[in-house]
């Protein structure tokens, strides 16, 4: 009886479990639909996190895995515009510019990534020093976004007047307080820059009598200290431009007639003559100057002073705009264009 009733249990178990294995087809398929969604949401995560966290390298790898696997997937535009930023940031700029294109492509141009895209292509084209692309781009604009890349091209251009003015018609389009307090920052530098103490040609001119110290006052250190060192050189060569010989007598034939062997050395009848009795010394140093040694260094001397004095000159207007330049540089790192650009961005993963 009990033999019956263990194998009554195992057939109903195994009931249970062969209905279990043979599940629809429909039933099947939405388990795996669950399955596959799931990977999705966990590689779009992933992908959302590497971008976040500045893994550009990581993230390019995943995005493009993405792409394989789900090719025609309703966010791949979305997929396009963060390999063309990941690029962007891994400084791989032609790829970038290359991927930004292909995202608008794929987009209507009122589109939120479409914008996004030609925002950030216009900010590759401000670190590229495009200047002159900016303006034509930005040509009679009503965009903020463009106004304020407009306003920092004239700014790094030294162009004040029409960089204020650029500001000022962001500033009208933004209408808020939030971009008015930042745009007053730069509104500051941009008076600031046009006053940084310039240095003056005649003073210039005037250093520069004193060899190295017209580029000194340019803060040429480089050129300064060639200077000096060239003509201290030179001062040293012409000071010791004296022929000298020692060393033992050397004898022409007869010991009755003395000749040193150094050119230039001459007696009244182009000899040395013995006296009776005289001793001839074991060595002898002859020494004299020749004027035709000193010519090449003086000349030389001569025309690195008068071109170091003439250098001098012509740098100032240069080295004044350079000087300019630095303070705006350093402006620019301080109040980065990266404030301004809080546009809209498409999301890979739905908050």
């Amino acid at each position: 009886m009990r033999i019956k009733n263990i194998l009554l249990i195992g057939l109903i178990v195994s009931s249970l479990v062969s209905q279990d294995q043979y599940r629809s087809v429909r039933q099947a398929q939405d388990d795996w639909g669950d399955y596959t969604k799931f990977q999705k949401h966990e590689l779009l995560s992933f992908c959302d996190f590497l971008i976040n966290e500045g893994f550009h390298e990581r993230a390019l790898l995943s995005l493009f895995q993405y792409l394989y696997r789900y090719p025609g997937d309703s966010l791949e535009t979305a997929v396009y515009y963060y390999i063309a930023q990941s690029y962007e940031y891994s400084e791989n700029y032609d790829l970038a510019e290359l991927y930004y294109t292909r995202t608008q492509e794929m987009s209507d141009s009122t589109d939120m990534v479409f914008r996004a895209s030609e925002y950030r292509k216009m900010y590759l084209l401000l670190e590229a020093g495009e200047y002159d692309q900016i303006f034509e781009k930005t040509k009679l604009s009503e965009d903020p976004y463009y106004l304020t890349f407009r306003g920092y091209a004239y700014f790094y251009k030294l162009q004040w007047i029409e960089a204020r003015q650029s500001f000022l018609a962001a500033e009208e389009q933004f209408d808020h307080p939030y971009y008015s307090k930042r745009l007053a920052a730069m509104f500051k530098a941009i008076d600031a820059s046009a006053n940084v103490p310039l240095r003056n040609k005649w003073l210039s001119l005037a250093a520069s009598f004193v060899p190295g110290g017209g580029h000194a006052y340019l803060e040429q250190w480089e050129s300064a200290g060639g200077m000096l060192v060239s003509m201290m050189l030179i001062s040293s060569m012409i000071s010791n431009a004296t022929l000298t010989q020692s060393g033992k007598l050397s004898f022409d034939q007869s010991k009755q007639s003395v000749v040193p062997l150094s050119s230039g050395i001459k007696t009244e009848n182009d000899v040395f003559t013995t006296q009776r009795g005289y001793n001839y010394p074991g060595s002898i140093k002859l020494s004299t100057k020749n004027a035709k040694i000193l010519i090449p260094p003086a000349m030389i001397g001569v025309g690195l002073y008068i071109g170091g004095i003439w250098k001098t000159w012509i740098d100032v207007d240069e080295a004044n705009r350079a000087r300019v330049e630095r303070f705006v540089g350093n402006v620019t790192y301080k109040i980065a264009i990266d404030i301004f650009l809080d546009y809209p961005e498409p999301e890979l993963i739905n908050q």
